[in-house]
């Protein structure tokens, strides 16, 4: 049990530094990181089935911009724990919902952490301190990332459910509140940032169309996605008609005559 612990809590772990410092391979993901759950322990059936339903869930959860909820690490224990104890998918989302709740309770205190490493950084490069500075980047920056997210996993896996439902219904409920607020607050924030850099007189007509039906539709985002590729292919053949079509038939027919060319 304590070796499996170690192991998924490794997994968690590396799934956290995927977009950090590898460069998002989407190991973050938790269809890929409840797969690697169930390859180290044994049941890749599971880890597949558990990481399906864990992918579909967090996007209800997905947010533009430059925060939201990460179901990721309450997946990966959820489904450590239904793989080592034979209980079913229900069982993940039931343990995930407040690993989730407690990971951001967790990553809150550690952005605050990581803003004073950075002011420590930027004092470390005005004095030429250098191996100070990249120390204090390649070294305890991932180390803060690692020990956040190993320690809430572990205990998790290794202590039970139970404890994680201990610790966050130990908390009080205005802090949570705050929390949730807080989240929301970056998310809008980045889209607006977002919205600074791509927004135009003729497409924000789009961006409202599109805020309005999210907000007021009730639709999920999978079905807002649909929507949008649907009418996305309709006005680009309103548009351009068979001008595309045509263009397209002209560049085959080119390379066509290229190959033949060169075939000669």
């Amino acid at each position: 049990m304590l070796f499996k612990s170690i192991i998924v809590g490794l997994i968690a772990v590396f799934a956290r530094i995927d977009s950090r410092m590898l460069g998002r391979l989407n190991f973050e993901r938790p269809l890929i990181s409840c797969t690697l759950v169930g390859l180290f322990l044994g049941d890749v059936t599971t880890g597949l089935a558990v990481g399906a339903s864990m992918e579909m869930v967090s996007l209800g959860f997905m947010s533009i911009g430059a925060s939201g909820f990460d179901m990721n690490m309450g997946s990966i224990a959820g489904c450590a724990l239904v793989i080592m104890t034979g209980s079913n998918i229900e069982t993940a989302l039931a343990i995930a919902t407040p690993m989730t709740l407690l990971i951001t309770l967790i990553e809150t205190g550690a952005s605050v952490v990581r803003i004073s490493m950075a002011h420590m950084i930027d004092g470390y490069v005005d004095k030429g301190e250098f191996k100070k500075a990249k120390r204090m980047d390649i070294f305890w920056g991932p180390m803060l990332y690692a020990v956040c997210t190993f320690i809430p996993v572990f205990m998790a896996v290794y202590l039970g459910s139970d404890v994680i439902n201990a610790i966050v219904n130990a908390v009080p409920e205005f802090i949570l509140n705050g929390i949730t607020l807080g989240a929301n607050l970056v998310a809008f924030f980045g889209f607006a940032m977002l919205l600074s850099v791509m927004i135009n007189k003729k497409n924000a007509i789009y961006f409202f169309l599109g805020f309005a039906i999210a907000a007021y539709s009730g639709l999920s985002l999978t079905s807002i996605a649909v929507i949008s590729v649907i009418l996305a292919v309709l006005f680009y053949q309103m548009k351009y008609g068979d001008r595309a079509l045509a263009m397209a038939g002209n560049s085959s027919q080119e390379f066509d005559e290229l190959d033949d060319e060169l075939d000669d």
